[in-house]
């Protein structure tokens, strides 16, 4: 089920960044890109919402942090990569989700909107109620 949606916002932005600048921008790994900053910003902001729940700053004081999650951000760039991207995995991926409804879409585009406002929202919350 998560994957299926990774899957899904993976398309929305390939498929956005495909018609706005067409395929000489690459729009396979921007959109890779993309989808990889989405789930850095929420694997940030999970460790901001404990660090805030239980009044630490255990992680955020760790020598170097900013080296850490930059590597956790790479990590998941080259990942993502492998899983979405790899052999043409990204025309399959397209050719799955160009089939959805205008009812599925609208939904669909919905809930990726909520995410992407939430994720930000979320994230900086808890960077107020911890600092």
């Amino acid at each position: 089920m998560i994957y299926k949606a990774i899957k899904y916002l993976y398309y929305r932005i390939y498929d956005w960044n495909l018609r706005a600048w067409g395929e000489s921008d690459l729009p396979q790994y921007n959109a890779i890109i993309g989808i990889s900053f989405f789930i850095w910003l929420n694997l940030i902001t999970v460790v901001i919402a404990i660090e805030a729940l239980i009044k630490s700053e255990y992680l955020v004081s760790i020598p170097n942090s900013e080296y850490y999650a930059g590597a956790i951000l790479l990590t998941l760039i080259l990942m993502n990569c492998f899983l979405l991207v790899r052999n043409g995995k990204y025309l399959t991926i397209a050719e799955e989700f160009k089939k959805e409804n205008p009812s599925q879409k609208r939904k669909r585009l919905i809930l990726i909107w909520l995410y992407i406002v939430g994720s930000f929202v979320l994230n900086l919350f808890f960077v107020w109620l911890a600092y």
